[in-house]
């Protein structure tokens, strides 16, 4: 019998961000955000895995694991199924690829909900987004076929692409980014290790965004102004901060380049307050501090700027030769001061759209973030319908801050209420 030959399996390379990430993660920094959807009816694991298995035919890209180069790490085809838990543990653990099949994100859900932990060098919180709303669609059709109707798996598949959207669009400039002062970092005794905070801040978008329009900004600015303040009345004042607030606000830079990748694309502004000593701040001082910053930096030349920087440095002939153990402790160790200059990080990923025969099964959708020792707390933010949800994730013992950013609510006469995982409990 005449031998066949041997499949050549698929693979690809990193993009720019991406291969920091790998770089960068390990047990402390896991480099892990959660996307989830709340439906309206408990899940069904079975139909939930065939959704699954169905999504992963059109996100080929995402049907992989990671290999070590001699100078950088790649991804490979994963042929094995994708495996799905009920959620039991805190989210953010760095993901075991030997019990995951080897896949770079994790299925878990629990009653009604369904969440995604992805590893960020996988994907962005846009692409994630996708996948993610794909999985759900094809759920929703499985389970209610005599409502929905559903595609077949033979039928013409069109494929999510992958490319370096960095170096696509990367055009040296001659300018880099100024030199960021050290952040002031969020002070406090932190729970044990591995053990998060999550409060889900259920806000109506309406009443939200009149308000924002009423102060002349954006319901991001006035959210980051929020939580800004927050931040300096609870934790900056008491500690007798000295460095700047710095919020990272990451951007998906799909929306100032061609691009439809499915892999990272995305860059980042710091909204800059340098708190002056001999000066009480009231709400409205840093609020328009953050206009002013927001103003200033949602630029596309400035979006230029970002690229140049971050595509500029793996471009570089000597970084590229070190070979890859050597580039892991090179870029862990720069990471730790990095991540020296962001207080928080807050990323909204806007508002979430499904198509219409879908939108009577679900009720919600939340962004979560890996807070770390540098940055502490850290919010993500997505709407659908007229519920806007602001989660705060912490490893801070204490809900100060997140009991003032409450109170702003209550003051603004914005409706909301809260819902948390059991650590550091707030009231509504």
């Amino acid at each position: 019998m005449e031998k066949q030959p041997k499949r050549k399996l698929y693979w690809r390379k990193l993009d720019d961000q991406a291969k920091v990430f790998a770089l960068a993660s390990n047990n402390k920094y896991s480099s892990i955000f959660r996307l989830s959807v709340v439906l309206k009816e408990k899940i069904d694991e079975r139909i939930l895995s065939e959704a699954l298995e169905f999504a992963l035919e059109k996100y080929k890209v995402f049907k992989v694991k990671m290999r070590k180069g001699l100078f950088w790490y790649y991804f490979e085809e994963n042929d094995k199924k994708p495996i799905i838990t009920i959620e039991n543990e805190y989210p953010f653990k760095k993901i075991n690829t030997k019990e995951n099949n080897d896949y770079l994100f994790k299925v878990t859900y629990f009653n009604t909900k369904i969440n995604i932990d992805f590893f960020h060098a996988l994907t962005d919180g846009t692409g994630g987004l996708e996948f993610l709303s794909d999985v759900v669609y094809r759920y929703l059709e499985l389970k209610y076929s005599n409502e929905l109707k559903a595609d077949k798996v033979n039928e013409k598949i069109v494929l999510k692409e992958s490319e370096n959207a960095y170096r696509k669009n990367y055009k040296y400039t001659g300018e880099k980014n100024k030199n960021l002062k050290r952040a002031y970092l969020l002070k406090g005794e932190t729970l044990e290790q591995g053990k998060f905070a999550i409060n889900h801040f259920n806000i109506n978008v309406n009443e939200l965004k009149e308000v924002a329009q009423k102060n002349g900004c954006t319901i991001s600015s006035y959210l980051v102004a929020m939580i800004a303040y927050s931040i300096y009345e609870t934790n900056y004042k008491v500690n007798d901060g000295k460095r700047p607030i710095n919020i990272s606000v990451p951007i998906s830079l799909r929306k100032y380049f061609p691009s439809e990748t499915i892999s990272n694309f995305f860059s980042y502004m710091i909204i800059n307050l340098n708190i002056k000593q001999n000066k009480t701040y009231l709400f409205e001082d840093i609020l328009e501090l953050v206009k002013k910053e927001f103003e200033k930096k949602m630029k596309v030349e400035k979006m230029i700027q970002t690229i140049t920087s971050d595509a500029g440095s793996t471009k570089n002939i000597f970084i590229r030769i070190v070979p890859l153990i050597l580039k892991r402790v090179a870029v862990r160790i720069g990471s730790l001061e990095v991540k020296k200059h962001f207080t928080l990080t807050f990323s909204n990923m806007g508002k979430v759209v499904v198509e219409e025969k879908y939108s009577k099964y679900i009720e919600k959708f939340l962004v979560i973030l890996a807070p770390d020792w540098a940055e502490k707390v850290k919010c993500g933010v997505c709407s659908y319908d007229d519920n806007l949800v602001l989660t705060f994730s912490t490893i801070l013992n204490g809900s100060s801050l997140e009991c003032k950013f409450r109170d702003l609510l209550k003051e603004n006469n914005i409706r909301f209420n809260i819902e948390g995982n059991g650590v550091n409990v707030i009231s509504d």
